[in-house]
């Protein structure tokens, strides 16, 4: 069990089931993504080739110049 400054805290985020911050990122990433299918399009939906990644989803084109 850590209990100095230097020692992993990784242990503890076991035993009391906390996700570490890329875990939580990833993990809110992934629920976003599965709450907003309709934001995104399969690369088969883009264009007629039928290749691998046909399933991959793509994010929506966005504009951050300003108009």
């Amino acid at each position: 069990m850590p209990d100095g400054y230097t020692d992993s805290c990784h242990p503890l985020f076991e035993k009391f089931n906390i996700l570490s911050l890329y875990s939580q990122y990833i993990f809110s990433l992934s629920t976003f993504v599965v709450k907003r299918t309709d934001a995104f399009k399969l690369n088969s939906a883009i264009h007629s080739i039928n290749t691998r990644q046909g399933f991959e989803l793509q994010p929506p084109a966005t504009n951050l110049t300003k108009a």
